[in-house]
């Protein structure tokens, strides 16, 4: 996975208002059972989980993920 995708679940976490900006060091894709998805993190811990569909390259926040992308 490219930094590209990575810098785009940046921009579309910030762009919901009150969200805690994310460590981009900590920030980074991980594959879990196949699937590749983006981990937006700090120094606090997870702040959400991105899928990227395979087909599309698009992005789907998630509201649960699994615990393999921790």
């Amino acid at each position: 996975m490219s930094q590209d995708l990575t810098r785009r679940a940046i921009a579309s976490y910030l762009r919901k208002t009150g969200n805690q900006q994310p460590a981009c060091l900590l920030s980074g894709p991980s594959t879990a059972r196949g699937l590749d998805y983006i981990v937006l993190s700090n120094l606090g811990g997870i702040l959400a989980v991105v899928r990227v569909l395979p087909h599309s390259g698009a992005l789907k926040r998630l509201k649960r993920w699994p615990k393999d992308v921790e």
